[in-house]
């Protein structure tokens, strides 16, 4: 390597550095209340069947979860040959607490009207699982 190579590389380092430092980090949250209250956004990978329990008939559920929660909340359009979807969330710490929280009781309990939650017995009787908290 040459010392001009070296050079390069060191204007190259010099002006990432120089790049980074003029990044304005005075809106980034510093104390426990500003990541409280600062907006988030959360993306998970949901199946389309979990997202019809998300969504609701007529988008009542997610209509529901945004009012109870006041998050902005959806699921990504169906794309054909995809099988799974992309629910988003955003709003405060607390706020995409709650929603995840409402969001996973209301899987658990659409869970066994989508096959879901129960055993088969021997004899081909359903049986179904109760989820303790």
């Amino acid at each position: 390597m040459s010392s001009e190579d070296v050079r390069d590389s060191s204007d190259a380092v010099n002006d990432l550095s120089d790049g980074i430092g003029r990044l304005n980090t005075d809106s980034a949250p510093r104390t426990e209340e500003e990541y409280q209250q600062a907006q988030l956004a959360l993306r998970a990978i949901v199946t389309s069947r979990e997202a019809g329990v998300i969504i609701g008939k007529g988008g009542q559920n997610v209509a529901d979860l945004r009012d109870a929660t006041g998050v902005k909340a959806g699921v990504s359009k169906v794309v054909p040959g995809v099988h799974d979807r992309v629910f988003s969330v955003t709003g405060s710490l607390d706020q995409i607490s709650k929603a995840y929280g409402k969001v996973a009781q209301s899987l658990l309990e659409g869970a066994p009207s989508m096959g879901m939650g129960g055993i088969i017995s021997a004899n081909g009787t359903h049986r179904k699982l109760t989820i303790c908290p």
